[in-house]
């Protein structure tokens, strides 16, 4: 049985009558330490808070109907890290993805979804996702890739590379390779959630919730990247899309937002720099996809002129040495 998506959970409170019986369990919060708390504009309609509390809970529940309707957010939050936590050798927490490993100890962390080759297994939601990559560190989740191939799993792949590369800054400056020997070196940070659709904290000393960190979105499918990282004292903002395509689309309605939300902050931007990362064998036949919402960075950084993919950083990361093998 495929997991639900947003659309599906939209329809089903539709029904007003289920909608009153489960409507305490749409009780999620965006309580995260970047962003302000949650405050409803008195003009939105009953449907827009409706919606608002479906993409709240959406980021734990994920997939599941039942974490959705049957149990509240805390206790949903209970459950996954409690699955997380029992599994003593945290691989496994991918091995299970490639449906080759069951357990039933950690069978509520999974969604099901279509891909290209089939069906697979994936984390059932944004917040079992951010688990996975807090659990397991740089050299595992690369012995993983080596080992179970999965390149011949895009959902599998993705997920790897994702949570390599946020590994990677927690523990390192990680390094980016472009053409001619060019060598970008990121800077290490922890790494938080944020949610792109609300402001910034600002802090009683003048600072910004998330200031010199690695900011993941909230959004497992976020549009446009899937890490930033702004210094305020020095007006820098990056972004880091993560790929394991040939080809990907620029959206750059998803970097304003972001930086609209730092400007309102208070935060005087000076320069924007946009990474597109790829696997080193992808990084000679990458290309640009469709172009989506020219000229919106212009206000932010006058350097972003038209045709603004010229101005996207291509590079190729690779993850540190494998020094052992993943224990079996």
């Amino acid at each position: 049985m495929y997991s639900w998506t947003q659309p599906d959970y939209l329809a089903a409170i539709a029904d007003q009558a289920f909608c009153d019986k489960i409507v305490s369990k749409l009780d999620a919060t965006s309580a995260f330490e970047v962003n302000e708390d949650d405050d409803f504009e008195a003009e939105w309609s009953e449907e827009d808070k409706k919606k608002h509390a479906v993409d709240l809970k959406f980021y734990y529940a994920g997939g599941s109907s039942r974490f959705m309707f049957q149990y509240p957010t805390n206790t949903v939050v209970e459950i996954l890290e409690t699955a997380v936590e029992s599994v003593h050798n945290k691989s496994d927490l991918v091995k299970y993805c490639r449906g080759n490993f069951h357990t039933d100890a950690i069978n509520r962390l999974y969604g099901m979804q279509r891909h290209d080759t089939g069906n697979g297994r994936f984390p059932v939601s944004s917040y079992a996702a951010y688990l996975f990559a807090n659990q397991c560190d740089e050299e595992t989740i690369s012995q993983l890739g080596a080992r179970l191939n999965a390149s011949n799993n895009p959902s599998v792949d993705g997920h790897l590379f994702e949570w390599l590369f946020l590994a990677a800054v927690r523990k390192r400056a990680v390094k980016l390779f472009g053409d001619r020997g060019t060598e970008d070196v990121l800077p290490q940070a922890n790494v938080l959630r944020f949610d792109p659709k609300k402001q910034f904290r600002e802090l009683r000393d003048g600072n910004i919730g998330g200031d010199r960190s690695w900011l993941q979105p909230t959004a497992w499918y976020q549009g446009g990247y899937d890490a930033v990282y702004f210094d305020k004292d020095d007006g820098k903002v990056i972004f880091v899309q993560l790929t394991r395509s040939d080809k990907h689309d620029f959206k750059m309605r998803f970097f304003s937002e972001v930086l609209l939300k730092l400007k309102m902050a208070n935060m005087e931007i000076k320069q924007v720099v946009i990474y597109f990362v790829v696997k080193p064998a992808q990084f000679l036949k990458f290309r640009m996809g469709h172009i989506d919402d020219r000229d919106v960075l212009l206000e932010y950084d006058a350097s972003w002129t038209r045709p603004e993919e010229d101005h996207v950083q291509v590079r190729a990361f690779e993850a540190a040495p494998i020094y052992s093998s993943v224990s079996r």
